[in-house]
């Protein structure tokens, strides 16, 4: 028997240098993304407030890329705590699927 319901998104620190841009590719594993899907990434404070939104730069069947520039990461986690949900949603859905999620820190 499980200890929770619904499916746990996979946890991962997401790391920001200063001065850097914010790249990363997600590869997918088995089953292709469908064309039309979108992925995103919501960015809260330490007090849950919404601070910013990232759209992923290209998505293929394999893989969810996303390309931030510096002067869009400048302000996140900078004097305290961030976290990210990253988000897909599938073109025969309008409902959000939470891939990774996690804390954003500054190194």
């Amino acid at each position: 028997m499980v200890d929770y319901l619904g499916y746990r998104p996979h946890k991962y620190t997401i790391v920001l240098t200063r001065g850097a841009a914010f790249t990363q590719r997600f590869e997918v594993i088995g089953t292709p993304l469908p064309q039309g899907t979108a992925s995103w990434l919501d960015i809260y404070d330490s007090d849950d407030e919404l601070l910013t939104t990232w759209h992923a730069t290209a998505i293929s069947a394999a893989a969810v890329d996303y390309l931030i520039e510096p002067h869009q990461t400048a302000d996140i986690a900078v004097h305290g705590r961030a976290n990210y949900y990253l988000y897909l949603c599938y073109p025969d859905t309008t409902l959000p699927y939470c891939w990774f999620r996690g804390p954003i820190v500054r190194e």
